[in-house]
């Protein structure tokens, strides 16, 4: 017997309580033959809150909206090797997959529902999955986002806690706005985890956190996910107390992280960063103010592709009263660490070990009464090579 028809028979022959409380849902019922249901919309639709609904494996071309709080919708079984691009199979998969201009494939629209191990893909008109910024207490786990615009359109007004966690998010490159991002979020995010996923393939980032005003993106914990060949791991705007920890970028198209403008209070630690375009770089490229009170501590910067790589790059005008500590970068093609001219002041740069790059191990065009004639202080650098004495 399959782990599926099991599982259907143990639900058949569990007591009923009133309303029902698990649904199953198979689409041509081959794998769950006494399921209630063809589709998971219907089963939504019948579903009270706070039920589970079980998916068994089958292709599910339909937009689904979760419009009831604590829904668990499960489907039978999470991701395989992110970075094979294998193609789901409807014969162990619940593959879900439509084009829905309004939205997502999948839409969480109520508080606290979870939504687990499927596979959902093929958006041409927007992304995989999207949770409401009205809500909170989202927990997307252990899926497949795939082949979308975008994958997962991430927002919570933050009451609970909403998470995106141990998920395999790739190529989601379909042109149309927001294209090539893993999780995107622009209409709010706070209280939020992103962690434990593999990103694959996005051509412009894994993670794009933004909002229209400062601290739209605030206590977000974004932990332990694996980036390769993404155009970045993270880009991050208007952002309060959030922290970028022990993650692994490898092969980024552009600066693996990519700190933009007005970020308070971020915390971007002991991640490793290989053989991207470049490391760490803040810039105001896109408007907005310098960001500040920033830590970049304990992480590991090696072998940037490009001519102008740095370790850690701080563009004009982008980052003031913050800390580059204990930071390692080695074997990038220009600086370790490059502080530009223009309004970048108040920073300390202390106990990094820099060694092996191309231009200057230590580099800081900026003027004042900081150390060497910066308008920084710089301070026990274990580095070779620097534009103004005293630096390294």
């Amino acid at each position: 017997m399959s782990v599926c028809v099991a599982a259907v028979a143990a639900l058949s022959a569990a007591p009923s309580h009133g309303a029902q409380t698990e649904l199953v849902v198979d689409d041509d019922g081959a794998q769950c033959a006494q399921a209630g249901f063809t589709s998971i919309q219907a089963a939504v639709n019948a579903a009270s809150p706070g039920a589970t609904i079980r998916v068994c494996p089958g292709t599910y071309d339909e937009v689904v909206t979760v419009n009831k709080a604590n829904l668990q919708l499960t489907g039978p079984r999470t991701p395989s090797v992110c970075t094979d691009s294998d193609a789901p199979d409807p014969n162990v998969d619940a593959i879900v997959q439509a084009s829905n201009a309004s939205g997502g494939v999948v839409n969480l629209l109520a508080n606290g529902i979870r939504f687990q191990q499927f596979t959902v893909q093929n958006n041409t008109l927007g992304s995989g999955v999207l949770t409401g910024a009205a809500f909170s207490g989202h927990n997307v786990t252990e899926n497949t986002v795939q082949n979308n615009v975008l994958g997962v359109y991430f927002n919570s007004n933050g009451a609970t806690p909403s998470a995106v966690q141990q998920n395999c998010i790739r190529q989601n490159n379909q042109a149309g706005a927001s294209s090539g991002n893993g999780v995107y979020s622009d209409q709010g995010l706070k209280n939020a985890d992103i962690s434990e996923n593999t990103f694959f393939q996005n051509s412009s980032s894994g993670i794009v956190l933004t909002g229209t005003l400062p601290g739209a993106v605030n206590d977000v914990d974004i932990d332990e996910n694996i980036s390769r060949q993404d155009g970045s791991l993270l880009a991050i705007f208007n952002s309060a107390s959030t922290d970028v920890r022990a993650n692994d970028a490898l092969n980024n198209t552009g600066s693996a992280i990519f700190v933009g403008n007005d970020n308070t209070g971020l915390r971007i630690r002991s991640n490793i960063i290989d053989r991207g375009v470049r490391g760490v770089r803040t810039s105001t490229a896109f408007g907005g103010n310098a960001s500040t009170d920033v830590s970049i501590i304990s992480n590991k910067i090696t072998n940037s592709t490009s001519a102008t790589g740095d370790g850690i790059n701080v563009g004009p005008n982008s980052l003031t009263g913050s800390l580059i500590s204990s930071n390692t970068a080695t074997n990038n093609p220009r600086d370790g660490i490059r502080i530009d001219a223009g309004g970048n002041a108040g920073n300390r740069i202390f106990t990094n070990t820099l060694r092996n790059n191309g231009e200057h191990d230590c580099h800081d065009d900026t003027t004042g009464t900081g150390t060497a004639g910066t308008a920084n202080n710089w301070r026990a650098n274990a580095g070779v090579t620097e534009n103004r004495p005293g630096l390294c």
